[in-house]
């Protein structure tokens, strides 16, 4: 598959062009790291796996950069596995101005309809400070599934670590427009 379209966002595999966009977002523009596992400091391993993934054999399983429809590059998709038997999905929107519309979820729930297609149990994680993911997994249909008491440390203030899950049946019972 080339690219897949949901709303007003498009799915697609990485290109060199993505690679400006990369570097600004892991220098210049960084408020998005507030957010995404704040805890971890590897930037310069992220871009690298990000330049390693040009022209490698394209899949829809393992990321996908985020576009709007007018073409510009907004973010990605990822799945991770969390142990040998859950596969996790995560997203991110780096620039502040392109959250809040929509973009974030009609780009989870496209990557996830696919991903369905070989699990059937999908799982997202982040900690209790990131409020906005914790929105956008309930408006999903994710429950919460385990909590860590005060896992993680950010700015000095203890967190608890959330996992959450949906089952396939849940996930198109909400999302019926997205069976594939």
């Amino acid at each position: 598959m080339e690219h897949a379209k949901n709303g007003n966002i498009i799915l697609r595999h990485i290109t060199e062009a993505d690679m400006a966009d990369y570097v600004r977002w892991t220098t210049v523009e960084i408020e998005w790291y507030d957010w995404d596992a704040p805890w971890e400091d590897d930037e310069d391993d992220f871009v690298e796996m990000k330049k390693a993934s040009i022209g490698a054999e394209p899949h829809f399983y393992s990321n996908l950069e985020i576009d709007i429809v007018s073409g510009r590059h907004i973010g990605w998709v990822i799945t991770y596995d969390m142990d040998e038997e859950r596969t996790a999905v995560g997203l991110n929107i780096p620039l502040v101005n392109d959250r809040g519309k929509g973009y974030g979820e009609d780009a989870l729930t496209l990557f996830m309809s696919r991903l369905f297609e070989k699990e059937e149990t999908l799982y997202t994680q982040t900690w209790a400070g990131n409020a906005p993911m914790i929105r956008l997994a309930e408006k999903i249909g994710f429950t919460e599934i385990e909590r860590i008491k005060d896992l993680r440390e950010i700015r000095g203030k203890k967190y608890d670590a959330l996992t959450f899950s949906i089952a396939k049946n849940d996930f198109f019972s909400r999302h019926p427009g997205l069976r594939t």
